[in-house]
C-alpha cells in the first residue's frame, strides 16, 4: 500500500503539464487572438474530444482492471497459503506455493509501476 502511494505521488508531481499542447502564431509571428492558445493532439482547443475519450472509456477500464487485478492476486495469495498448509512436509509442494506467493507479488509490483506510468502518461491521471 506504501508502494502504491509513493507511486501514484511521484506520478502526480512528474506529470508534464503542457505535453499535449501547443501555441500557434499567426502572421508575422503573432499570435491569431491576441494570446496564445492551446491545441491539442487530438484537433480542436482544449482538447475536448481526448479527454472525453480518456474519461469516458480508458480511465473506467483502467480502474476495472486494476480492480481485477487485486481480485486475482488475493484469490492468488490465498491459493499459495492454502497450498504450503496443506503441504504436509514435502519439500516440492512447500516449494511450489512458496513460488506462487512469490510470482503473485512480483506481479503485483509489476502492476503498481505499470498503474504509475499510465497515471503519468494519461493528462490529467487516472485517479
Amino acid at each position: 500500500m506504501c508502494a502504491l502511494l509513493l507511486a501514484v505521488g511521484f506520478s502526480s508531481v512528474l506529470r508534464p503539464a503542457a505535453a499535449f499542447a501547443s501555441t500557434t502564431s499567426g502572421p508575422a509571428g503573432g499570435t491569431t487572438s491576441g494570446s496564445p492558445t492551446t491545441q491539442s493532439v487530438c484537433g480542436g482547443t482544449g482538447g475536448g474530444a481526448c479527454n472525453d475519450f480518456i474519461d469516458k472509456y480508458i480511465n473506467p477500464f483502467i480502474l476495472l482492471f486494476s480492480g481485477l487485478v487485486g481480485v486475482f492476486a488475493v484469490i492468488s495469495i490465498i491459493m499459495g497459503g492454502i497450498q504450503y498448509a496443506a503441504s504436509a512436509d514435502d519439500p516440492g509442494a512447500v516449494s511450489k506455493a512458496k513460488q506462487r506467493i512469490f510470482n503473485t507479488i512480483i506481479g503485483l509490483v509489476g502492476y503498481l509501476f505499470l498503474f504509475a506510468f499510465l497515471n503519468y502518461l494519461i493528462p490529467g491521471g487516472i485517479l
